[in-house]
């Protein structure tokens, strides 16, 4: 523990000179430019965490990024492996917490800018992809290494929390972060976290291959048990009218039509139990589409039809599909797929699944009834 504290303490013991704020601007400036040349990257990260109780946590990482300009929560995409905590994958949709030795992951499918906490996440350094202090002109420092940006922001004073800053530590051969160190003060200590990165690797080929879900088909979905009812108060409610875009440019409204039972399929292509329980839904499909059951296929991903088709072609899939959205999976509250959705005749939600269960014939059968 000694040494970990020692590290932290010459972090801030080097000696620094301030420049001009001129050089300022020319350093920021080769800062930006640097980035903008910047389409993924991959990396190693260690990060140290000093928190006000005076514990350190020490735990290093590999990290890869993707930029993604229609990403509208970060702007890229990244993959984080943590020496403790597992796995976080954000494809700029989703948030995966992969868990490899149990082989399973947690799905986040309304990710917001939390999930850099996540275990994973917590390894996402941002600044490697963007500038992102324009209305705060940062103090230039010097040392030997590094090109040293400092930057000082107001304090919280409802929360107690002053001399907040953030260092950037450039290196002055190709003006990207090798270091990047946040410090406060609350309740009179310091809290600091420095994120070192190593192994710097700019717009390989193979970097896309991190972004790649195929390995999912082999894991097992875990849902949260606190996501267990999530779906009650939505049950016997008359479902919103979405028109739901076809494959084929057509629309197909929630409410159903011509007093049908109407399933929706929610999936994905990469969801191995999605793609494991389309046969038997088709089945669904085939048994009771005659006495008065419609099933819909709504594909979350509306960038993967091609995939999706070909995939469909393959196992021989020939229910209708659609194109999901924001406010549908809202809505019906995707957390986890495969969901399906049973809305009878009259247009009310009757039941919702997470993930497939030979229960949902037994409803089916159940609704077809009730209408006779």
């Amino acid at each position: 523990m000694k040494n970990i504290r020692i590290l932290l303490l010459t972090s801030f013991l080097l000696p620094l000179v301030s420049l001009s704020g001129q050089d300022v601007h020319q350093v920021v400036q080769q800062y930006k430019n640097a980035l903008s040349k910047i389409q993924s990257i991959d990396c190693k990260v260690e990060q140290l965490d000093t928190f006000v109780s005076g514990h350190v946590w020490h735990y290093h990482g590999e990290l890869s990024m993707l930029r993604n300009q229609s990403d509208s929560l970060f702007g890229f995409q990244f993959k984080a492996s943590k020496s403790v905590g597992g796995e976080a994958l954000y494809d700029g949709l989703s948030e995966f917490q992969i868990d490899h030795k149990e082989k399973s992951y947690e799905l986040n499918t309304m990710p917001q800018s939390y999930i850099v906490g996540s275990p994973g996440g917590q390894l996402v350094v941002s600044e490697l992809m963007q500038y992102q202090d324009e209305t705060n002109t940062p103090e230039l420092l010097q040392d030997e290494q590094y090109h040293i940006l400092r930057y000082q922001y107001p304090d919280l004073e409802e929360y107690d929390v002053r001399q907040r800053e953030k260092k950037i530590f450039l290196d002055k051969a190709t003006f990207l972060p090798a270091k990047v160190i946040e410090r406060q003060v609350s309740l009179d200590k310091k809290q600091v976290i420095t994120r070192i990165i190593s192994d710097l690797r700019l717009n390989a080929v193979e970097h896309q291959q991190a972004f790649v879900k195929n390995f999912l088909e082999d894991y097992e979905l875990v849902i949260e048990e606190s996501d267990a009812n999530i779906h009650d108060d939505l049950l016997q409610t008359d479902v919103k009218d979405f028109q739901l875009e076809t494959f084929a440019g057509q629309y197909i409204s929630t409410r159903p039509q011509d007093s049908k039972v109407l399933l929706l399929d929610f999936w994905e292509v990469w969801c191995g139990p999605c793609v494991q329980s389309m046969p038997k839904v088709q089945a669904l499909a085939n048994k009771y589409e005659s006495e008065g059951l419609d099933v819909v296929g709504v594909l979350m991903d509306k960038h993967s039809q091609k995939s999706a088709e070909k995939m469909l072609g393959k196992k021989g899939i020939e229910f209708k599909q659609t194109f999901g959205s924001q406010d549908l999976r809202e809505y019906f509250r995707v957390l986890g797929i495969p969901q399906y959705v049973l809305i009878d005749q009259a247009g009310k939600i009757r039941k919702i699944y997470q993930g497939y269960h030979d229960e949902i014939e037994d409803q089916i059968q159940t609704l077809l009834a009730e209408a006779k």
